[in-house]
């Protein structure tokens, strides 16, 4: 049933952590199932917990817990929600998981996410109406949620400025506040439909689908022992594996754990972190496998190069370095 915002709540759109448990006890008592459009950011966050949205604070775009997991600490559990909003972070955007049946499209115009969307359209058919977040900046902006299509997905194939979210990535949810504008983002609601045809072939990664990128080794060193791999990975940055091909650091160690890396194209804060030596990957437009809840694909530098210069074919990767030595 639909519920009317509660008017009577404090000028700065905040609520405390007692009214914010309230008040999700009340919505569920009432059987709500729909998130209704209030500027009560808290009161938001409650009722996407409630309709099984996972979601975390964020500030301005960016993970607002200090020394959290990012995306990893989004939650339904209303009293951690409650917890948040009511108290350190009662001012934070929303941050949402995309959930595990969802895929989100995300167009940005100011890479040219607008005239890709428009040239998609154009040669194939518009999308359809579908549950939209319409971004705080006012430039066109949008976040269109579309149920998952089976399989691996990817983005590559869509454009520029038009970025894949699935739930091994984020949005920023209505209401929250633009970090530029200071505008809230305004929800279309709409049933979450079946992407098109069209679109559904474009997502999906095809088993031949590989890049066509070949870089040159990183340095000409040599890699002592019985494993090139192994080798390589020991001697090698990941700044000299990855920003070859476009990759930018976000942080000021690009080895350390917890170093975020964002790829070229990224319309997202970031696109992949290490931990424990590893690349792990959060978005489906890079050549790398998605890391998703229950399904984590790390990667050693060596795979990694790989990956990014041979298509993933190890062979061709060891035979390559082999000859730099």
């Amino acid at each position: 049933m639909n519920m009317s915002p509660n008017t009577d709540r404090p000028n700065d759109n905040t609520t405390s952590r007692d009214v914010l448990v309230a008040e999700a006890e009340a919505i569920k008592a009432l059987n709500a199932n729909v998130i209704e459009p209030t500027t009560d950011i808290g009161t938001s966050a409650i009722e996407y917990g409630i309709c099984g949205w996972p979601v975390f604070p964020l500030r301005g775009k960016r993970p607002a817990i200090r020394g959290g997991r990012g995306l990893l600490d989004a939650t339904t559990d209303i009293a951690q929600i409650a917890e948040w909003w009511g108290g350190q972070y009662r001012r934070a955007n929303i941050g949402g998981r995309v959930p595990e049946g969802m895929v989100v499209i995300d167009i940005d115009p100011y890479h040219g996410g607008l005239d890709s969307l428009a040239a998609l359209e154009k040669k194939y058919e518009p999308l359809p109406t579908t549950l939209t977040d319409l971004s705080g900046r006012g430039d066109g902006g949008a976040h269109y949620f579309f149920r998952r299509p089976p399989g691996q997905l990817t983005g590559r194939r869509l454009g520029v400025g038009i970025d894949v979210k699935t739930s091994g990535g984020y949005v920023v949810l209505a209401p929250s506040a633009h970090p530029d504008t200071g505008r809230r983002y305004r929800r279309i609601e709409a049933p979450v439909a079946a992407p098109p045809r069209w679109l559904s072939a474009l997502l999906q990664v095809a088993r031949q689908d590989s890049p066509g990128v070949h870089g040159r080794p990183a340095g000409s060193r040599q890699y002592f022992g019985d494993s090139i791999a192994d080798g390589y990975s020991a001697n090698t940055t990941w700044a000299e594996v990855l920003q070859p091909h476009g990759w930018e650091c976000l942080d000021v160690d690009p080895d350390a754990d917890g170093a975020r890396w964002r790829h070229p194209t990224a319309t997202a804060p970031y696109s992949a972190t290490i931990k424990f030596g590893k690349l792990f990957c959060f978005s489906p437009n890079t050549p790398f496998d998605v890391t998703e809840s229950g399904n984590a694909h790390g990667y050693t530098k060596f795979r990694a190069y790989a990956v990014l210069g041979h298509g993933g074919d190890l062979s061709a990767a060891a035979h390559r370095l082999g000859k730099a030595v």
